[in-house]
């Protein structure tokens, strides 16, 4: 029987904080201690063990399978059972000359990382401090003191992946097509060594990159293929008109596509391991003028973060849009082009929402990733599996929150408000450009404006900018002048300094390091709603809005901009200012 802590926190009444070492990790078993300091509820261990016992798995392993614990409080959990330092390892960068002292394959197959050398002493992460054999091989191929220290698993990977990255291996591959003859290019077909190697390797560096989607663009007399990243899409490398049926059908080959279809529209998926944890690849096949269009989107489980603050919500903001969430029944919208972060944030919400206690669908096109206790629904226009075909079944599942991926006609528009009205809470994502204008694009599908003070909770509007890389970034000479054109006025408690981007080894000379979001987030009440019924007019909105301290996406993107975060040269590319 697990140990729990009562309504009180205490445990056989005794305050755990007030005796840690009684309750630490060396003295209870991880079911225990897991449900002691509130990390997971006594039916998850229940389940998890469970599970454990008929799969012969550990207690760890469901845990993270199931997705009930986070993997970096298992890691916690280890280092403290291992007496061990436990380490944080998402964001370091090590020397070429470290990385060298054990070989990439040895780092995937014991799930170690190098870090740093301290008087002489390798510090090496393991994602599993408790696997001896790991260790030995390692301290074995090192030949000189070795000190470990704890991370996770799905850190370690992701650590090698990032680290041990294999320059110029895509642009060698291309060189190598380049340098065959005519006759041989056209003879090469989808299943020759060439032309898996070639997108066996674009797919790899896509995924050591941080690409986002890869575009293969057919023109007249050769093939483009292009790389998304941070947003942003480069101009892309070229290869031989000669070898573009046999890419183009090798790709729709792993994407489960109709090859002998170049007509019709196809979709597809592919799932590829790159030596960590497996990536999802989403394919889109177009006919076009020179020949069938591919985009593939990226789907790295690894690199989602569910974090609202991570993802740049500042305390306010993610606290006004988290009290929403607590609410029984509503309407909350996500609003914001495709390709701007709507469906992380919606995730982000979940994440933060009772699954055990609450009965969770969500109606998505596609379903990008997989989260625990969720029932997570495919639509598929095809079969009839619409938005508005789903939502109107999912009202007879006994659903508690309902996530639909898009509002985007009249019969799902009303749907969702009729599931508000009927006490369920509704999160769903609509295109407008900014939080004010999903009011009219709402009445414009329908809705009577009279129902909207009964259902509608919040508008959240978001883009995504870059992050200026903080090892090379340095401040701009003169913001004055910069501050002196801004479109709308600089709020006093603001700092008079900008960034600008340098470039560094770290950033890849690009100056940037990710991306986060800048959002307004629009709680509704009484005085909205009295403009919305007496005429919507968006002048009157903005005024109230204003009235009530409402933040624009400008305004938040400047905020993190004189800090440091971003430039603001970022905000002017995604914002209408």
């Amino acid at each position: 029987m697990a140990m729990v802590a009562d309504a009180h926190g205490l445990v056989n009444g005794i305050d755990p904080a007030e005796d840690p070492a009684r309750f630490s990790a060396r003295n209870l078993p991880l079911g225990d201690w897991l449900t002691v300091w509130g990390h997971a509820t006594p039916a998850q261990i229940d389940l998890a063990e469970r599970e454990a016992r008929r799969k012969n798995r550990t207690l760890a392993e469901l845990l993270q399978e199931l997705q009930f614990v986070d993997p970096r409080v298992l890691a916690s959990y280890i280092a403290q059972r291992s007496e061990s330092e436990n380490v944080d390892i998402r964001r370091l960068v090590v020397p070429p000359e470290i990385l060298g002292l054990i070989p990439r394959e040895l780092a995937l197959r014991c799930l170690a990382f190098p870090l740093r050398m301290e008087e002489g002493i390798l510090i090496v992460a393991l994602g599993n401090s408790l696997d001896m054999r790991a260790a030995d091989a390692v301290e074995e191929h090192v030949r000189h003191p070795v000190r470990f220290v704890t991370s996770t698993e799905g850190d370690v990977r992701e650590a090698i992946e990032r680290s041990y990255i294999i320059e110029g291996h895509l642009e060698k591959t291309i060189d190598a097509i380049l340098a065959m003859d005519s006759a041989a290019l056209a003879a090469t077909s989808e299943q020759d060594a060439p032309m898996i190697k070639l997108v066996d390797d674009l797919l790899l560096h896509a995924i050591s990159n941080g690409v986002s989607d890869i575009h293969i663009q057919p023109e007249e007399k050769i093939v483009r293929i292009r790389m998304r990243k941070d947003g942003l899409l480069n101009e892309g490398v070229l290869v031989p008109k000669e070898i573009q049926n046999a890419l183009t059908a090798r790709l729709k080959i792993l994407g489960g596509m109709d090859i002998t279809e170049t007509r019709l529209p196809q979709a597809g998926r592919y799932n590829f391991d790159a030596g960590s944890k497996p990536v999802d690849f989403r394919f889109s096949s177009l006919p076009s003028s020179f020949g069938e269009s591919l985009v593939l989107r990226l789907l790295d489980r690894s690199s989602l973060q569910l974090d609202l603050s991570v993802l740049g919500f500042d305390p306010a903001t993610e606290g006004q849009f988290t009290s929403l969430l607590n609410r029984p029944h509503g309407v909350i919208l996500v609003t914001g082009p495709t390709g701007s972060g709507k469906t992380t944030t919606l995730y982000a919400a979940l994440s933060k929402l009772p699954a055990h206690e609450r009965s969770i669908f969500t109606l998505e096109d596609p379903v990008e990733f997989h989260l625990p206790l969720v029932r997570q629904t495919q639509i598929n226009d095809r079969i009839g599996l619409t938005f508005a075909a789903g939502l109107r079944t999912l009202l007879r599942q006994d659903p508690d929150i309902i996530l639909v991926g898009e509002t985007r006609d009249q019969e799902t528009a009303e749907l969702m408000v009729r599931a508000a009205l009927t006490g369920h809470l509704v999160l769903s994502t609509l295109h407008t450009n900014d939080a004010l204008g999903a009011i009219p694009r709402l009445i414009d599908l329908g809705i009577p404006p009279y129902l909207l003070p009964a259902c509608l909770l919040g508008i959240l509007s978001q883009r995504l900018v870059r992050v200026l890389c903080d090892n090379c970034k340095q401040p701009m000479e003169n913001p004055e002048s910069v501050f002196a054109n801004l479109p709308v006025p600089m709020p006093d408690d603001f700092p008079r300094t900008l960034w600008r981007p340098v470039g560094c080894p770290r950033c890849r000379n690009t100056g940037y390091r990710g991306r986060l979001s800048i959002v307004e987030f629009l709680t509704m009440d009484d005085d909205f709603f009295k403009v919305v019924l007496h005429g919507q007019d968006p002048v009157v909105l903005k005024r109230v809005a204003q009235e009530k301290g409402f933040r624009t996406m400008f305004m938040d993107g400047l905020h993190k901009a004189v800090h440091g975060r971003t430039t603001l040269e970022e905000v002017h590319r995604v914002t209408s200012h």
